[in-house]
């Protein structure tokens, strides 16, 4: 088949959607099928890809107006180029449905899809303007279990929940030595206030004897860094952004993983984390329920003893951490891209 994708940004643009975009269509191209991505911002990831503007759409605010106009580029792109494919793959939400419809018609596709990777948005207007959207999509993909809820309100049409892949590299066996002395917890997030990091920074003050790392870049890097300053965390420390292998490596090097975020589809961290053995301790968004089972611990955001009191029964436990890590490492063995590409490919053919 022929796949036309639709996305402003790639990688090397930071982004979990980015790596999303990228891993699927090179996945896909395995499989046998031609793809094309029309983009803003970011690198090629084959030779078919097509720049549809250098100007920063993105950076237009609000940010819907930046993709009303690349899908608009893209409307006359392809009627002007005269493009054909077989699907047409879109990621984002209502403002990228507006011009589905006629892209459809103009490059002959059979189908419309689209992936919707974060949960609605609360407001009534967008979510009118999505319903109305979906109603030109043959097939709904959303990455959390949490988000196909609420699009259950807005459409009649099926929706598969498809969470995004795991790098290979995540699945190489760990050395970790279980240890009961100075664990250290990861967690792995842009730093924006979605992910509520702050509240790691909480936990850090009245668990002195655990070691924190927080791997990522953002706009609250400041603020966090601050508030370690100013409160003498001591057991804190902010990395940065790293790439794959180092990235494998500090998972390989810590004892659990948590996530604090207020909004999520399906963390792509979660996932990485489970495949490195690790347990998890995430708060309760996103549906990750699904995900965990409950050999994990899902505690409530606005409490934050839940947090704690998960933190001391793996820090406490070495054997609990063991079976977890076992148990993990399996469960995510089906969130490889490899299988999650093959299980798109299923519904493309249905």
């Amino acid at each position: 088949m022929k796949i036309l994708r639709l996305y402003t940004r790639l990688p090397p643009l930071l982004g979990g959607m980015e790596n999303h975009i990228a891993q699927l269509t090179r996945e896909q191209i395995k499989l046998g099928h031609k793809v094309s991505i029309y983009f803003n911002q970011g690198s090629c990831v084959t030779s078919n890809d097509i720049q549809i503007t250098k100007l920063p759409l993105f950076k237009i605010k609000p940010q819907f107006i930046g993709l009303l106009i690349f899908h608009f580029l893209v409307l006359i792109r392809v009627f002007i180029n005269k493009d054909r494919f077989d699907i047409v793959h879109i990621h984002g939400d209502w403002s990228s449905l507006v011009f589905s419809k006629l892209i459809k018609i103009l490059v002959r596709a059979d189908k419309v899809i689209i992936t919707i990777h974060d949960q609605i948005s609360d407001k009534l207007l967008q979510q009118k303007a999505l319903a109305i959207g979906l109603r030109f999509v043959d097939i709904i993909f959303t990455t959390g279990y949490e988000t196909a809820n609420q699009l259950e309100k807005l459409t009649t049409k099926n929706i598969t929940v498809q969470p995004s892949g795991v790098n290979e590299i995540f699945f190489e066996k760990c050395d970790r030595k279980l240890k009961q002395e100075r664990l250290q917890v990861i967690t792995i997030a842009n730093l924006v206030k979605k992910k509520n990091l702050g509240l790691i920074l909480d936990i850090a003050r009245k668990m002195p004897l655990i070691s924190f790392i927080i791997v990522g870049s953002g706009k609250e890097k400041r603020f966090l860094l601050s508030r370690i300053e100013n409160e003498n965390i001591s057991n804190v420390k902010i990395l940065g952004h790293k790439n794959l292998k180092e990235l494998q490596v500090l998972y390989c090097q810590s004892d659990i993983f948590m996530l604090t975020s207020t909004k999520e589809g399906t963390p792509t961290s979660i996932l990485e984390a489970m495949a490195s053995g690790l347990p998890i301790i995430s708060s309760n968004v996103g549906g990750v329920k699904s995900i965990l089972g409950k050999h994990n611990c899902v505690a409530e955001l606005s409490n934050q003893h839940q947090f704690i009191d998960c933190l001391s029964k793996f820090s406490l436990n070495i054997k609990l951490r063991r079976d977890v890590s076992v148990k993990n490492r399996m469960q995510s063995k089906k969130y490889a891209w490899k299988n999650v590409a093959e299980n798109i490919n299923l519904h493309l053919k249905g």
